[in-house]
């Protein structure tokens, strides 16, 4: 029974290890915090791995909050591009993208940069107690990711307790069969 119990665990937890780590984003064109001397025609942004072709947004905003991006991103393997419009001024800006990762979940993150002798975009919290406002704040992002993290170790973990105890049940229902046949016999 223990062997039963402990070859479940191993495969669950060996095959759904892959799956508690998420893609990330491993380099933009511009790279973050890069000072530009004119605007670009596009954004490049590159993964560590491929991401689906659903669910994927890119807007490169202004500090008026104005989108430059023109038209759906394209997405080829790991790679996510979207064409700018033509007559950026001068100005601090804001990639701000979501995919979904090869997993299956979303991901998100802010690449800045600037173009020209102008300052970075910069944010200024929301006054407000909401939660929204709260997601705005890097460290809180980091906290809720943490926390998405922690619950899928938990799912893990969840998961490998059902198959072992469905080993565990499987293994006592043959033995109880077996038991019977021997006693009828």
């Amino acid at each position: 029974m223990l062997f039963a119990v402990a070859v479940a665990a191993t495969i669950v937890l060996v095959s759904a290890s892959p799956a508690a780590a998420h893609d990330e984003l491993i380099s933009s064109t511009p790279a973050s915090g890069s000072q530009l001397s004119e605007a670009p025609a596009e954004i490049s942004l590159t993964f560590s791995a491929d991401v689906l072709t659903i669910g994927a947004a890119v807007i490169v905003a202004d500090g008026a909050g104005r989108d430059w991006a023109v038209g759906e991103p394209t997405v080829q393997s790991g790679t996510v591009t979207v064409e700018l419009g033509a007559g950026m001024p001068e100005g601090g800006y804001e990639i701000r993208w979501r995919v979904v990762s090869e997993d299956g979940h979303p991901i998100s993150g802010l690449v800045p940069f600037t173009v020209g002798e102008a300052a970075p975009l910069t944010r200024t919290p929301a006054a407000t107690d909401t939660p929204e406002s709260a997601s705005t704040d890097p460290a809180v992002a980091m906290q809720d990711q943490s926390t998405q993290e922690d619950q899928g170790v938990l799912r893990i973990l969840l998961v490998g307790a059902g198959g072992a105890l469905a080993a565990t049940a499987v293994y006592a229902l043959i033995h109880l069969i077996r038991r019977k046949k021997g006693t009828s016999s």
